[in-house]
């Protein structure tokens, strides 16, 4: 009883999310909600907003200096995103 028509639930929502272009911001709005986990209540505590567009992070601090120590830390954060999303989420950090 096999039909060529079938598919399963996830393979029908990952395509229409490809479809409808939705896939980037899901992906995004996971990372917001994870944010604190991924990289500490600290950091999470000094984050005004994160955006993820065309595979950059951009990130708004609060704090200078936290900012500054954040940029020599940017392969240490782009690891630990793509490995919580367990794909190649991002490929850079933009400091705000």
């Amino acid at each position: 009883m096999s039909d060529k028509n079938e598919h399963t639930l996830k393979q029908l929502l990952d395509n229409m999310l490809d479809k409808y272009k939705l896939t980037d911001k899901l992906d995004e709005v996971d990372l917001e909600s994870h944010w604190e986990e991924i990289m500490g209540s600290m950091i999470n505590k000094h984050t005004l907003q994160l955006k993820v567009q065309n595979q950059k992070l951009y990130l708004k601090l609060d704090s200078p200096v936290l900012r500054q120590e954040l940029v020599y830390g940017k392969t240490l954060i782009i690891q630990k995103v793509n490995d919580f999303a367990k794909k190649e989420l991002i490929t850079d950090v933009v400091f705000r």
